[in-house]
């Protein structure tokens, strides 16, 4: 039946059922307190995740430093009196020379192509087929962690597409002809990776969302290395941008575990002047580089740190989440 043809059927029926109008109301009263988290239960999913939204970006802001090419992404929690900001991640883009030697890579990266390519196409809205066969995650018992997992992505595009239009690095293909990416270029910039940063934030998030999230570690951040990596296959991003997206995936999954639980957060910043080696070779992505130990020199884990408070409303949604990931009684 039609939407037309089922409004004409409730209009008919409505027409037999009522009756004269009788103008006393049912019995109601109007919700107290004002702006309860607990009543979120109560909405549709996509009205409750626009809340969720709102109060997760509440806060962020962007400020460029135009000597060293450097973005720095901040945060404010505007309920604490004085205003503070926290800096979260601090990017400096890579250099001409960066991106000339990557593009050797991304080309021989394109003979994985024919073993790949059901997996890149597979992964273009963000694979989440992918990351329910490692930890059995299913839509009827996880409506909320599949909901925050929504609200995760959202943070991660506002935040990666800011990104990107500050830097507005070239993709590889308008580097070089022989690039020839098999699937058509998204219409922005290409570092950060979206793909690179969307993944390791949800890696990052479902670890510390699981009860035995060190359990999943290794096949989490594998996966999302890989996905990142099809990304470079495809020919849509260097290795360098995969590297970035690591590292900011990371510090957001960071940040929105901070807001649903409060907690100090320690800066976190990538140099893309620094992706070579000690002798300025080029080098590829790779995940078995520390994030923590500042020995890479293009991964910085800064001193400065701040603690980030619980949003009430967040924390409403970590509550139920973690609750559906516990193990069947």
């Amino acid at each position: 039946m039609s939407e037309v043809q089922l409004a004409n059927a409730l209009t008919t029926s409505r027409a037999a059922l009522v009756g004269p109008f009788d103008p006393t109301p049912l019995t109601f009263k109007l919700p107290a307190p004002l702006d309860e988290p607990s009543r979120l239960a109560q909405w549709a999913a996509d009205p409750r995740l626009q809340v969720c939204e709102l109060e997760l970006l509440s806060g962020l802001h962007f400020d460029v430093t135009q000597s060293n090419e450097q973005v720095t992404l901040g945060f404010v929690n505007l309920d604490k009196k004085p205003l503070k900001s926290l800096s979260l991640a601090k990017l400096k883009r890579p250099t001409h020379k960066v991106f000339s030697q990557q593009l050797e890579l991304v080309s021989l990266y394109a003979d994985l192509r024919e073993d790949r390519h059901n997996e890149i196409l597979a992964q273009i809205p963000g694979g989440l087929a992918f990351w329910a066969s490692i930890i059995g995650l299913q839509a009827h018992r996880h409506k909320y962690t599949l909901e925050l997992l929504e609200l995760a992505m959202s943070l991660a595009i506002h935040v990666e597409m800011r990104f990107k239009h500050a830097f507005a690095c070239p993709r590889p293909d308008t580097l070089s002809p022989q690039i020839q990416s098999m699937i058509p270029s998204p219409g922005h910039a290409s570092w950060p990776s979206g793909h690179s940063t969307e993944a390791f934030l949800t890696a990052t998030l479902l670890q510390a969302l699981l009860p035995q999230g060190s359990k999943y570690q290794e096949q989490l951040q594998r996966l999302a290395a890989r996905i990142a990596v099809n990304r470079t296959v495809a020919g849509l991003h260097y290795p360098v941008d995969s590297a970035v997206g690591r590292l900011l995936g990371t510090i957001l999954a960071e940040f929105l575990v901070a807001r649903c639980k409060g907690a100090k957060l320690h800066e976190r910043g990538f140099d893309g002047r620094k992706f070579h080696d000690a002798k300025g070779h080029v080098i590829d992505f790779d995940l078995r580089v520390s994030m923590s130990d500042n020995k890479s020199g293009y991964y910085q884990l800064l001193p400065t740190a701040g603690t980030v408070a619980v949003s009430p409303i967040l924390a409403f949604m970590w509550d139920k989440a973690s609750k559906e990931c516990q193990p069947l009684k």
